[in-house]
């Protein structure tokens, strides 16, 4: 029976950071997500009235790099995230 390793802090900080530079290098696509039609009305409408709006979003993490994307509007992401997405029937 295999023993299984754990990752010290150091190590996971790393393979964040190493994983950051492959997302980064990668091709870029647009992905839009899914906001119910009345939701976006309701945001919109608070924004143009001068109200702090927290727009609502979905996060995609990847060996602890996380991306908070928003949704209803067109976002430029990683290819692998876009995948992501697709596999999870966000997009």
């Amino acid at each position: 029976m295999a023993v299984k390793k754990q990752l010290t802090e150091n190590e996971m900080d790393k393979v964040t950071k190493d994983t950051a530079s492959v997302l980064k290098e990668q091709e870029e696509v647009t992905v839009k997500l899914y906001l119910n039609p009345e939701e976006r009305k309701k945001l919109e409408a608070a924004k143009e009235s001068g109200k702090n709006v927290n727009w609502p979003y979905q996060v995609v993490g990847i060996n602890g790099y996380n991306y908070q994307i928003q949704l209803g509007k067109e976002v430029k992401v990683p290819k692998t995230v876009a995948e992501i997405l697709e596999q999870a029937g966000l997009y």
